[in-house]
C-alpha cells in the first residue's frame, strides 16, 4: 500500500526529494500533486480522506512552513484514526507540537533508509502483495510495532 506524503506546498521541493527516494526503493507513495482529482475536485476534504485510507502510513514532512497549515495536522488526525504507521519527517529545526511525540521522527537521510527496511517488512504491505507466508513473519504486525521500531532505529524512545 502507497505512502501517504503529507506536507506544505512550501516544502514541495522536499517532499519531491522523500517521494523520489521512496519510489527508487520500490515503495509507491501518494503526493498530491500528482492527483489530478483533487486538482479538480469541489470536496478536497473527501478527495484526502479517500487517499489516506488507500495508504498504510503517512509520513508528514514538517518544516517551519508547516506551523501554519491545517491540512498537515487534520491529514495527520485522519491516519491515526484510521490506525495508519505515522512518522514525521523534520527538514529543518523546528520544534514539532507535543501531540507528534507519539510517533517516530525522522530528522536525517538515514532515517529513511530505516523507513524502507520497516515497510518492507510490515505485515500490511506484505500482505497486499500476496505474500502471505512472508506476512506471518513479518516483524511489523501493527501500527503499534511500526511507531516502536521506527522510533528505536532513529534514536528515539
Amino acid at each position: 500500500m502507497p505512502v501517504f506524503l503529507s506536507h506544505r506546498k512550501a516544502d514541495k521541493a522536499s517532499a519531491l526529494k522523500i517521494y523520489a527516494y521512496l519510489e527508487a526503493n520500490k515503495i509507491k507513495c501518494y503526493i498530491d500533486e500528482f492527483d489530478e482529482a483533487l486538482q479538480r475536485s469541489k470536496n478536497i476534504t473527501d478527495v484526502i480522506m479517500s487517499r489516506i485510507s488507500g495508504c498504510s502510513h503517512l509520513m508528514a514532512i514538517m518544516s517551519y512552513n508547516t506551523s501554519g497549515s491545517w491540512w498537515v495536522p487534520f491529514e495527520v488526525g485522519v491516519a491515526s484514526e484510521a490506525d495508519r504507521r505515522i512518522c514525521s519527517y523534520k527538514i529543518d529545526g523546528v520544534s514539532l507540537p507535543e501531540y507528534l511525540d507519539i510517533w517516530p521522527i525522522m530528522t536525517k537521510p538515514e532515517h529513511l533508509t530505516e523507513f524502507v527496511k520497516l515497510y518492507n517488512n510490515d505485515r500490511s504491505v506484505l500482505l497486499e502483495k500476496s505474500e502471505s507466508f512472508r506476512a506471518a513473519y513479518a516483524s511489523v504486525q501493527s501500527s503499534g510495532d511500526f511507531h516502536r521500531m521506527l522510533k528505536s532505529a532513529t534514536g528515539q524512545r
